[in-house]
């Protein structure tokens, strides 16, 4: 009995640490949360949940912190704060988007607790200031690189995300300045004068801006449609000389001198070709002349064998034989040297020839002072 008694007082003085120990889990949330719900009450998968959330915060591992407090929020729509963590842990870890949606889901609760629902509108507000200058930073860099127009559109972008940035409006007014949109800059510009004290900064270099704008604005003056029964209007009594006329007979009714036609000029005629000619003659001459040279010294060395043959006498010595030969070996060379000579001077008249025009021009004078020309 006492040994049963003694068990059972244990187990009562254990249950106080325990539910100690669950509460002390529970309220074990983020810094950034407002007070927790009581371990009291919820089940064990939503406290194994909330010490799992809890590690993974506390270790930077935000995305994942973040699903787990979003399900302890599905588990437990009561755990408002685990709404709030969440969101809180998507922010940490970058996830802008979607911190956004938690905040605002949060602050949809209709009987959301004050404070907590101010601290999740401060968080909403540097959510928002953050995708509002990531805009900015990409209108910043397409600013610099000259395209000015989309540049305008994503500082209208960071300006409607976070309307207290008056900064991002002169930037964008101007940007629309030099993208040429006058219309839309001086709108712009005309909404940062209105918002913007009198002391701020950077107001007298907008009104300058503005001013330049408003100076090279031309109004465009209305269209005057004409009126129905206005009556037509009333020729000159000198009308504007009409065309010039173009054939003789309508120039002297016009009174016009008749204008007389240039005599044709009559083509020139071609030169002679006389250098392709003498070149022609030339080469001519040397081919003949080496041909009857090396045809005499073909003959004379006939000449010379016979004589130099057993069969007949000796007409030579030995001294006038190598004479001869070596007389008749020089005509050989020289007659064939000029003929060679000849042949290419005949080749090149006949080039220029072939160079000069196939035809000749002849020009006969007609009685009315026409020329005719033709070709032959």
């Amino acid at each position: 009995m006492n040994t049963w008694m003694g068990k059972q007082g244990q187990g009562l003085r254990a249950a106080p640490r325990a539910v100690a120990m669950a509460v002390a889990l529970t309220l074990a949330l983020p810094a950034a949360s407002m007070a927790a719900p009581p371990a009291a009450g919820k089940s064990k998968v939503v406290q194994a949940l909330i010490g799992a959330a809890q590690k993974e915060f506390e270790a930077g591992n935000f995305e994942r912190a973040g699903e787990l407090y979003l399900e302890i929020w599905h588990q437990d729509q009561e755990t408002r704060a685990a709404l709030y963590n969440a969101a809180r842990a998507y922010q940490l870890g970058g996830k802008i988007d979607r911190a956004d949606e938690l905040y605002r889901e949060l602050l949809a609760i209709p009987d959301m607790d004050p404070a907590l629902k101010a601290k999740s509108q401060t968080q909403l507000e540097g959510v928002q200031l953050k995708r509002a200058e990531r805009k900015a930073d990409e209108a910043d860099r397409a600013e610099k690189s000259g395209q000015y127009a989309a540049a305008a559109g994503l500082w209208a972008e960071a300006v409607r995300t976070y309307p207290g940035k008056m900064a991002w409006l002169v930037r964008q007014a101007r940007a629309l300045h030099l993208a040429g949109q006058t219309a839309n800059a001086i709108t712009a510009y005309d909404k940062y004068l209105a918002s913007a004290g009198e002391g701020a900064a950077d107001r007298a270099q907008v009104q300058a801006w503005r001013q330049e704008l408003a100076t090279k604005a031309t109004p465009v003056a209305p269209k005057n449609e004409p009126e129905p029964d206005k009556p037509a209007p009333v020729q000159p009594d000198n009308p504007a000389p009409g065309p010039i006329a173009t054939t003789p007979d309508a120039a002297k009714a016009d009174g016009q001198p008749t204008p007389v036609p240039k005599p044709v000029q009559p083509p020139k005629s071609e030169a002679f070709p006389i250098v392709p000619v003498a070149v022609l003659s030339v080469g001519g001459v040397l081919t003949l002349a080496g041909a009857a040279i090396w045809i005499k010294a073909h003959g004379d060395d006939s000449t010379l064998q016979d004589a130099l043959s057993p069969s007949h006498a000796a007409v030579y010595t030995k001294t006038q034989a190598q004479t001869e030969a070596s007389r008749i070996h020089g005509n050989y060379v020289t007659g064939g040297v000029l003929a060679g000579v000849g042949i290419v001077g005949v080749g090149a008249g006949v080039w220029l020839l072939l160079r000069q025009p196939k035809s000749r021009v002849a020009v006969l004078p007609t009685v009315n002072g026409a020329t005719v020309a033709w070709r032959f």
